[in-house]
């Protein structure tokens, strides 16, 4: 497993004006590109563990790491495919880079990898330069580290006796369903405590 690396990074393909903040993510991680990701790789003189795709958008590449070929036509997306990989390697906090782009139909589909992940028994994040995304399926801290603004988003159902603490604007004991819009652009005061019963929570963490 890489060195016996417990953490893993995806590099997926969407479009983006720089990728020289993956330096701080990849560190220690062991790294599979989906698809064209391989090209960002590339970019940053970094050689990829593992490239997996079916090389539609990219041509196959010429490299020292392994390669699985995938059909085009195929029920699971690139970066999918990559994340069942990394699952079946035993990796248990994956995150994914280059999977916030233009399409956004792309990007709906890798939050959905992201729940995946998690659903699998995996800590995931999808990460660009001004966004981390990923869900809560149980109260939990979030920390107040490199992002101003947070938003909640009820997903899977209903969310329950919701309580946020430690933001610019707290709650305390409140129902919040899939059309709620007020939890969205909060701030960051301290670390923030997210409770509640049932549900599930989508968090977007943001910078301007």
């Amino acid at each position: 497993m890489g060195a016996e690396k417990i953490k893993c990074a995806i590099i997926s393909g969407a479009p983006e004006t720089s990728v020289t903040y993956y330096k701080e993510y990849l560190r220690d991680r062991f790294i599979i590109c989906a698809d064209s990701g391989y090209l960002k790789c590339n970019a940053l003189g970094i050689v990829p563990d593992v490239i997996i795709g079916d090389f539609d958008s990219a041509p196959l590449p010429d490299t020292k790491a392994e390669v699985i070929v995938l059909p085009v036509r195929k029920d699971d997306t690139d970066t999918l495919s990559c994340a069942k990989y990394a699952l079946e390697q035993g990796f248990k906090d994956i995150i994914i880079l280059g999977g916030i782009g233009d399409r956004a139909d792309h990007t709906l589909s890798n939050i959905r990898v992201v729940f995946y992940c998690i659903k699998n028994g995996a800590k995931c994040a999808l990460i660009n330069s001004k966004n981390r995304i990923t869900y809560l399926c149980e109260s939990s801290v979030i920390k107040k580290k490199g992002y101003k603004y947070f938003s909640l988003f009820a997903t899977g159902g209903t969310v329950q006796n919701l309580t946020v603490s430690g933001a610019e604007y707290n709650v305390k004991n409140i129902t919040m369903t899939a059309e709620d819009m007020f939890a969205q652009s909060n701030e960051f005061v301290n670390d923030v405590n997210i409770s509640f019963d049932s549900g599930r929570i989508l968090l977007i963490e943001s910078n301007d």
